[in-house]
């Protein structure tokens, strides 16, 4: 009977261990992923991925650009969420030539999101002014996540860009006005002292001589005639 038993009990314990090395064993595996996108909210352009420099979005210096960075976790659902992303971080380091509107001092974005489940997603947007006054200069601005599995043994990260291309305006420049023409004064030419005096003098003198002869003449002829 003993003999019995004891291979009653290693046939159990084969079949055990035969089970579990056959049974497929299910990893938590959340599937994430990063997008990043940007929107020239200045001009109202459409929001744009823009992650290469022929796809880049045209903005000029001054522009106000609006980036939407969406984690998602296309991992299957299930019932017990095995398939979550914890502790989801995500940064954003912004590049030289963007400026946080909002705090125009901070140069890095992190965001602690907490837990992504499978199946779902979070967004995430934010607006910078273009400080760039290169012509046909390249901004990337590149985003990246981290998050963990349930059980930590299938990690997930992943980084996007989006692109920018800057175009600085040429400056039209002001016509310079045309002067009005100041009138030249008149002066008054004074005519010069030409004698008048002496010219009248004479003039007068000679008037009471005619003037003395006709009289004379008319009296002789008066005489004469009588």
């Amino acid at each position: 009977m003993k003999k019995i038993s004891f291979l009653a009990n290693a046939s159990v314990a084969s079949i055990l261990v035969a089970t579990l090395f056959a049974s497929p064993v299910f990893a938590c595996t959340p599937v994430g992923s990063i997008v990043k996108e940007v929107q020239d909210q200045t001009t109202g352009s459409t929001t744009e991925t823009a992650s290469t420099a022929a796809t880049a979005l045209s903005v000029n210096t001054g522009d106000t650009l609006v980036y939407t960075i969406t984690i998602a976790n296309s991992g299957a659902v299930t019932s017990n969420g095995e398939n979550n992303m914890e502790n989801v971080t995500l940064t954003d380091n912004l590049p030289s030539g963007v400026q946080l509107e909002s705090n125009p001092t901070q140069t890095t974005i992190t965001e602690n999101l907490g837990t992504v489940a499978a199946g779902a997603s979070v967004t995430k947007t934010y607006a910078v002014k273009v400080t760039g006054t290169t012509n046909g200069g390249l901004i990337t601005n590149t985003a990246c996540y981290t998050g963990q599995s349930t059980n930590n043994d299938d990690n997930q990260q992943g980084c996007d860009s989006a692109i920018v291309k800057v175009a600085v305006p040429t400056p039209t420049p002001t016509p310079t006005p045309t002067p009005t023409p100041t009138p030249t004064p008149i002066t008054p030419t004074t005519m010069p002292d030409t004698g008048n005096t002496a010219f009248s003098t004479s003039l007068l003198v000679v008037t009471v001589a005619i003037f003395g002869y006709a009289l004379n003449v008319l009296r002789l002829k008066y005489r004469t005639n009588r």
